[in-house]
């Protein structure tokens, strides 16, 4: 499609040049939202870091631990998506204290996991997740232990030190083993080393301990024995994971529960949705502000969502002499006399070929003497007006005289049978 170029003054000018004032309003809404939006960029505190994120390599995450695992050949994956769905071909699945706590039937569904011969390493759980705690029977002791040291209270960490400072681990909190008979504990507080042999002080001061489930395995550690970024470089606590690794076999598919520890699925302490973002961020705010202000400018200026419709009263049909009228102003300026003119002497020869029985197509002399031998013969006066009229039709008519002879043409079709 071409688009009119007009000239002015020297300069070429096209239609969307010469409206440019018309997009003025859409550039300003959009120049102002873009600085509401750089204005909440800019004044948005930083995200907290989140505590065991597989990919982020502050304190708390555990991109250590992921990258130590891929090195060693295993195959590393997350839960997540609408569902808690375990994989079929897991080997060894780790929990971590989550945001979204467990249903029953999702414990039971990885209790059963572990009764097929899984192994799980489960972080806590914490109190409010009751069936985690009702599935395994371990919970987190509400006491809290000021113990200067831990010490390995079965032969299960061969590569493992048989005393550990007390630093090794940042928690406080032990183990509750009391509704666990089939738990031995691993690692114990303790306060000298005549408690070594203490079993009761060993099962209630416990900080990791293993559990058969089954043909699998459980693996339970408070909260500090978690092998985060921190724990794996200060505290060495990667000499626990030969322990942990045994029963999975080599290039074994690892799997990290993200679902219940994100949150990804539902709404809660992340930003999951994108109502979560309009309504919790600055930027969001800043979005349904702009978009307020929109509606009202478009609302104050009598913008609607297209034209306005229009009722069936309002609407009139043309009427004919309107019809006329425009054509006739069309025909006059667009100065096509000559053709109105070959048109009438046209619809004169062609009506009295029809009721002479002579030839239309025949020049305008050779018709005229064609019909002056017709039967019965025409008058005189009439053969005069049919040889005028095509004379008059033949030349420069003006308008007024055009008229007149067409009403010549429409009379003598009228009087010559």
């Amino acid at each position: 499609m071409s688009s009119r170029i007009t000239i002015e003054g020297g300069l070429v000018r096209t239609p969307l040049l010469a409206n440019w004032r018309a997009y003025l309003t859409p550039l300003a809404i959009v120049a102002l939202f873009g600085v509401m939006l750089l204005a909440a960029l800019i004044a948005s505190p930083p995200p907290n870091p989140i505590r065991y994120d597989l990919d982020a390599n502050h304190e708390s995450g555990l991109l250590g631990l992921r990258l130590w695992l891929e090195e060693l050949g295993y195959d590393v994956r997350r839960t997540g998506g609408l569902r808690f769905e375990l994989p079929a071909d897991a080997n060894l699945f780790f929990v971590y204290p989550n945001q979204l706590t467990y249903t029953a039937e999702e414990a039971a569904r990885l209790r059963g996991w572990v009764e097929a011969g899984g192994t799980l390493a489960l972080v806590g759980p914490i109190d409010e997740d009751t069936a985690l705690i009702d599935a395994f029977g371990v919970r987190l002791n509400p006491q809290l232990r000021t113990e200067r040291q831990q010490t390995q209270m079965q032969p299960l960490l061969p590569e493992g030190r048989p005393t550990y400072l007390r630093e090794w681990f940042s928690s406080s909190t032990t183990l509750d083993l009391s509704n666990a008979p089939y738990a031995v504990p691993v690692l114990a507080l303790t306060t000298s080393a005549a408690d070594e042999a203490t079993s009761v002080i060993a099962e209630t001061q416990a900080v990791a301990a293993v559990q058969p489930v089954g043909a699998g395995v459980v693996w339970h550690f408070v909260p500090g024995v978690d092998f985060t970024n921190l724990n794996l470089r200060s505290f060495d606590q990667g000499e626990l994971l030969p322990a942990l690794l045994r029963t999975v076999p080599e290039g074994g598919v690892i799997v990290f529960d993200a679902y219940h520890l994100f949150g990804l699925s539902r709404v809660g302490d992340q930003i999951a949705t994108l109502q979560d973002w309009l309504y919790r961020t600055p930027t969001g705010w800043a979005t349904l502000f702009a978009l307020t202000m929109s509606v009202i400018f478009l609302l104050l200026n009598g913008r609607r969502l297209g034209p306005p419709l229009v009722t069936v009263q309002q609407t009139r049909g043309r009427e004919a002499a309107e019809f006329v009228r425009a054509m006739a102003n069309l025909h006059r300026r667009a100065r096509t006399h000559d053709d109105l003119a070959r048109h009438h002497a046209r619809r004169l020869k062609v009506g009295l070929a029809r009721r002479r029985g002579v030839r239309a197509d025949l020049p305008d002399a050779q018709f005229l003497e064609t019909l002056a031998y017709t039967s019965p013969p025409l008058s005189d006066a009439q053969l005069a007006d049919v040889r005028a009229t095509l004379t008059g039709l033949s030349g420069n008519s003006g308008e007024q005289q055009l008229v007149s002879l067409a009403a010549s043409v429409d009379q003598l079709l009228q009087t010559i049978r």
